[in-house]
Parts: structure tokens; sequence; C-alpha cells
């Protein structure tokens, strides 16, 4: 059709030429002339009508998509409190059939329940971010991070939580990716934990595959793209549209890619995209593409050893699976060093010579019969020999090693910061000594005591609840977290019980509140991987003065690895909790170190107010569907107001416009929000809203505004003299 109408045209302008040439309209009759131009402007209106025409369609089939995809986003929250409390039950149900078949010890008891918690709180907090970013509340903050912190927490977190997976994890870094980024590390952690958490929930085969890489954009701004894939079947085609778009699984009781929607949403907010590719028989990899900056452009190596003598080691790897060995070839490689990786089935079947290495790290496995005798002998003509036993993070096991054969432990997935600091410690240059030194003379804080250390794990105290933190009344805490969710949690679960809190974002920000003096703090509870300054910096500035020694400062954090932990310490730690958090256990730390045993153990049964039932709102049910965890309900009930607290007025203008189909979405949010608050009134008056759209008697809906906004009102009352006799107990 374009062409046809150019044709046209220039035929007519060829007429108007050629009338032009002989000064005279005689040689064309102007009626031809007005017919070929009204032939053209036709034409251009019926292609134009054509274009819109598919224009329209393409714009009522988006808005169709748009509409399905709305739609099963909110469907997750249909029923969300029967679906928690369901999950629970089913769980609290197969735990007490393995107590009475009398099969399983009372370890794995307590690991079952802990799974079960696990499970709910990551529901929950799912559901937080769910409604945050409904709400949009979520604000990016770009500050300077340590990129490969982000990494060592993700990997943590994973190591906690899939323990015992026969899984190859590989972190496989280009070597050109900086130490130190500006960015938002909580939102990237969160979409690297999410995306791993979809992978490993649907992962058929052995290897799951973590490439980073930077590509330089304009001055200081670069593109970090992540690349996480596996080798499994694949997405069937056609599926994967519909990957990010959330829904429950009435059929297995279970939340389906909603950690998905949660990263994508988090990516655009950043600036950036995240998508999917799927091949049939060839695995599914996410590519995740961020617009970051780099914190010092002229300094582009990140990473430098302490002397010279550490570099261009010759290096040998034999690893079982030869794509993790090649990544962590690629970071040794970064310190110049002469490294060289043999296959598992090689080195098995004709074991090389391996007197001329400088450093040998194996697979653990292959730590048997003639590869031991070789490696002593190798021990005993040279001893600075270093000899590294390899394992995995998901299957950390004990060392049977204990002659000095083994001079360290490397665990994967593996990046450049543990390379560097492993390289470091093997030659005793020391990774992170504490600053202080031990100082002779009369100088302030000489004679101050120094909080204890506990290296051990924290064992966790039975039956503790949120009044119990009342043990600890008047004492000043520092809770240290650049995740706002954490940061209110523990704030909530301190909230009757006396003590005082302050607050920092970043290690930067507690330095600052510390040393400012107008605080004397009994306890920090210290994050670790945090921006500006971590966790591990921060500990060891607050430590660099005396007159802080007897401070003690717990670490709070996903890291879990030994070297990681020994690394806190050395910055000056006194204990070390893991995430996600476990109130026996950080009940267990803070009786360690501030426990006041002048306060009387019979507790005021008007400080229970769990058992109050408030008009419109059921709180101690609704404190059940959180897992019976009342500082998650509270931050969920503030984040229900936040979201939906003038949704009466939404709902007056949906139905005065007949938006039918939008009602529809209103009402799956609040059916499913409303029961897991405990609000059964307004549960009951959405779900009746419900029925009469599903029925097509929308005629009935007007008379359905003035109750919606009544009950709404009551709900939101409810909520404020709740929260209000919460604060008056503080």
């Amino acid at each position: 059709m374009g062409r046809f109408i150019w044709l046209l045209g220039s035929v007519a302008i060829s007429f108007l030429e050629a009338a032009e040439k002989d000064n005279s309209f005689e040689t064309v009759s102007i009626w031809t002339v007005i017919l070929i131009v009204a032939l053209v402007a036709t034409g251009i209106l019926f292609f134009a009508s054509r274009q819109i025409a598919k224009l329209r369609k393409f714009h009522e089939n988006m808005l169709a998509k748009q509409l399905e995809m709305e739609e099963k986003q909110n469907q997750i929250l249909t029923n969300m409190s029967e679906n928690i409390h369901d999950a629970a039950q089913q769980a609290l149900k197969k735990s007490q059939a393995i107590i009475e078949n009398n099969i399983s010890s009372s370890l794995e008891k307590e690991q079952l329940m802990g799974d079960i918690e696990d499970q709910l709180l990551g529901v929950t907090n799912d559901l937080i971010y769910f409604l945050r970013l409904k709400s949009k509340k979520i604000e990016i903050n770009n500050k300077p991070f340590n990129f490969n912190n982000v990494l060592n927490e993700v990997s943590g977190l994973l190591g906690t939580k899939h323990a015992g997976k026969e899984i190859e994890l590989i972190f496989d870094v280009n070597n050109n990716v900086p130490r130190h980024l500006i960015g938002d590390s909580l939102y990237i952690g969160r979409i690297l934990t999410n995306l791993f958490e979809y992978m490993f929930s649907n992962l058929t085969d052995e290897e799951l595959k973590l490439e980073v890489s930077m590509f330089n954009n304009y001055e200081d701004m670069i593109d970090l793209q992540f690349r996480l894939r596996d080798t499994g079947p694949g997405i069937p085609a056609g599926e994967s549209e519909s990957l990010f778009v959330p829904y429950y699984n009435e059929e297995e009781g279970t939340y389906v890619r909603l950690g998905l929607f949660i990263a994508k949403s988090l990516a655009e907010l950043m600036g950036g995209s995240l998508h999917v590719e799927s091949l049939a028989g060839k695995g599914t990899t996410f590519i995740l593409d961020l617009p970051m900056k780099l914190v010092d452009p002229e300094n582009r190596r990140r990473y430098r050893l302490p002397d010279k003598s550490l570099i261009e080691k010759k290096v040998l790897i034999v690893d079982s699976n030869f794509n993790s060995a090649l990544a962590i070839k690629k970071m040794f490689a970064y310190f110049r060093h002469d490294v060289r990786v043999i296959k598992k089935e090689d080195f098995e079947y004709a074991m090389p010579k391996m007197n001329d290495y400088d450093i040998i790290i194996l697979k653990e496995s292959l730590f048997s019969g003639n590869v031991l005798r070789h490696l002593q002998e190798i021990k005993e003509d040279n001893n600075e020999v270093k000899i590294i036993a390899l394992n995995n993070l998901l299957n950390i096991k004990e060392s049977v090693y204990h002659d000095g054969l083994i001079d360290a432990h490397l665990f994967k997935p593996v990046n450049q910061e543990r390379v560097f600091e492993l390289i470091i410690s093997l030659y005793d240059m020391g990774v992170s000594k504490v600053l202080l030194e031990d100082h002779i003379g009369e100088e302030e804080g000489e004679h101050l005591p120094k909080a204890k250390v506990y290296k051990s794990d924290i064992v966790e105290a039975k039956g503790i609840t949120q009044e119990s933190f009342a043990e600890f009344a008047g004492k000043q805490v520092l809770i240290v977290d650049d995740n706002l969710i954490n940061q209110k949690v523990l704030t909530n679960l301190f909230s009757n019980s006396g003590i005082k809190i302050s607050l920092a974002c970043d290690g930067q920000q507690a330095v600052e509140i510390v040393k400012s003096g107008k605080v004397k703090f009994d306890f920090i509870l210290m994050d670790i991987n945090m921006p500006v300054m971590d966790g591990f910096s921060a500990t060891q500035v607050i430590r660099a003065e005396r007159k802080f020694d007897a401070v003690p400062i717990v670490a709070f954090t996903a890291l879990i690895l030994e070297s990681e932990k020994q690394k806190m310490f050395s910055c000056g730690v006194n204990a070390f909790l893991a995430k996600p958090l476990n109130v026996g256990k950080l009940y267990q730390a803070m009786s360690m170190f501030i426990s006041n045993k002048a306060i009387e153990e019979a507790k005021d049964e008007e400080k229970k107010e769990r058992e109050a039932v408030f008009e419109g709102l059921n709180i101690e049910k609704g404190i059940t569907h959180t897992n019976s965890n009342e500082a998650l309900y509270i931050e969920l009930i503030r984040e229900f107001v936040e979201a939906y607290g003038e949704s009466d007025k939404t709902f007056e203008k949906l139905v005065h416009e007949k938006r039918y189909e939008q009602i529809k979405m209103l009402c799956v949010d609040m059916r499913g929000l409303s029961g897991t608050i405990g609000a059964a009134g307004l549960h009951d008056l959405v779900n009746e809203v419900y029925k009469y759209i599903l029925f097509n008697k929308q005629d009935l809906l007007p008379g359905y505004v003035e109750k919606y906004a009544k009950e709404l009102s009551k709900v939101k009352r409810a909520i404020e003299a709740y929260l209000f006799t919460k604060d008056m107990m503080e």
C-alpha cells in the first residue's frame, strides 16, 4: 500500500512539472490532476486508517495481556491467610508423624521446625515486598559498596537454606568487574537471591553458573551483566513471557514465581532489565542488566597483593567440575599466577608430578591413597608448598586430615575477594588483622574491661517470646543494617521491652553514632554486607579506640564460612549470629552480654496485647498467620494501611465508572490481605462483592460502596488503636 501511494504521488508531481515546463496547463487537463490528487488522498486515508486499526488492535491486545498479568499478580493474595495456615499445618503434621514413628533424632526434628519457620518467613517477606512495590514505597539508594560482599552474602544464604544438595554452584566473574561500585547493594542481592531460589527449585541437573561481566558505557558509568544459567531441559515454548507473573498453585499449596516478579520489578526500578532465554534441551538463562557507576574510574586495578613475592605463583587446580575449575583459574590468573587445570578423570588416571607447583588445589574427595603419600613427600621436600582442599559451600564437611597436610580450605562458589584473602593468609600476611594493639602506659581506657569473645555457635534459647526481651530493659542497643524490613522487625521485636534503640543504615553511620558519644551503647548488632562502609571496616574503626573495648559487637550476617567468621573475629566482633533472624539465638546472645538479672521474673498480664481483639480486627488470629511473629505482623499491617488505606475511594470510583475487571482485581487483593491480618468483616464483605462480579450481578455493587468504606474505616481504627497501644507500652 505504501508503494502504491508513493507511485500515485510521483505521477501527480510529474504531471505538474510537465505543465510548468510548457508554462501552460493545456497539456494536462486540470480535472485529471484533481482526480490523481484525490486518488492519492484517498490512498493515504485508506492506508492511515489501516495503520490506526492495526495500532488499535495492538493496544487492545497489550491491554488485555496487561490486565491478565495484573489479575494473576493480584490472585497470589487470594486467601493468603488460609494458604499460610495450611502450609504450616501440613508441615506440622509431617513433623508429628516423624515424632510418632520415632524415626527422627532431636536434631532432625529441630531442623524440620527450622525449615517450617524459614518457609513461612519467606512467604511473609515476599508479601511485604509485594505490598511495598504495589504502593510504590521502594526507593533505590545508590551508594558505594563492595560487590564481592554481595556475592558472599548471596552464597551464604544459599548455603544455609540448601545445605546438603549435590549442586555445583559456580561464580564466573570477569576480571574487569570492579571490587567497588555505586548502586543499591541491598536490592542487587535480593534480585540474585530470588533468581537462585527459582533455579534451585526448578533445577534438574547438577550445575548452576553465574557469569558476571562489565561493559563500559560513558565516563564513570558502566553496565553490569549477570547471566545465571543451567543446562536443564529448558522452558517450554510460549511460557517465558508469563514467567515473571506470579500465581498461587492451589493443588500444591505454594506461591509460584513471586520471587521472579519481585526481582524483575526491582531491576526495572534500578533502570535495568531482567529477561529469560531458553531453548529446549539447552537449558535456561536469566539475563540481568544493571547500570552502575565506578567508585574510582582512574583506578582499574581493584586488588593489589601487599608483597611482590605473592605474585607469579605456579598453581595446579583439580576439581570434579571442569567449568568450576576454569572459573577459579581465572581468579588466580588475575594475580599473575601461572595456573594449570587438570580434569579429575585425567588426574585419577595418571597423577601428574606436583613437585614444581607452589599452590596445589585439589577436590577434597581426591585426598586418598597414593595422592596422600605423594603430597606428604612434597611437603617433606619443600615445606613452602601450599595445599588447599576444595569443597562445595552447599556440602561443608569437617576435614579428616589434621596432620598439617592441608594449609587451607577453599569453598565454592569462589570470587576474587576470597582468592585475594586466601593468598594473603597462606603466606601469613594477615587478612584483616585488628587495628588494636595492647599498649603499656597510662593511656585513656587502659583499665577498661574488654567484652568477652564467644567464637562457638550460639545455642538457641527455647520458649522465647517478645516479652522475654524485657530482661534487657533500659539497655542501649544499636542496630546496624541497611535492610529497612530487618530494622523494623527488630525494632518491633524490642517494642515492649524497654530497650532503647538506635538505628544505622551503614557502617559509616554506625561509626559516627558511636564516636559522637551522645549514647553509651551496651550492645551493637552489626550487619556485615552494607554500602558505604561494611561491617568489617566499621568494627575495626570502632575497636581502634580503647574506650569502646567493653561494648559487645555481635555480627548478624548471612556469611557462614569459618574463614569469614574468623575475619569477623579478627576485626573485633564478640559473637556471631547467622541470618535469617532466630529470636531464641538473639535473646541468648544478648543474655551473654547484657542480661539484667535485677528485673522481676513475673510478667505483667496487661502486656499480653496479642490476646486482645479490637473491633474489626482479630490481632491474635493475624499474628498466628505470620507464624506467631508479632514483629512481622506489625510491619504487615503498617504496609496494608499504606498500600490500601484509601482503597474505599478507589472502590467507589471503579463502581461509578463500571470498571468491573478492576474491581475484581481489587477484591482479589483485599480477600487475601484482610484474611491474613485478621480483618474478618472486611474479608467477608469483599468476598461477597467478588461473588457478585463472578455471577454477573454488578447492579448490586453500588450498595456496597458505603459498606466497604465503613468496614475499611473500622479496620484502620483498630490498627491505629493497636499500634498506639504498642507504642504506649514501650
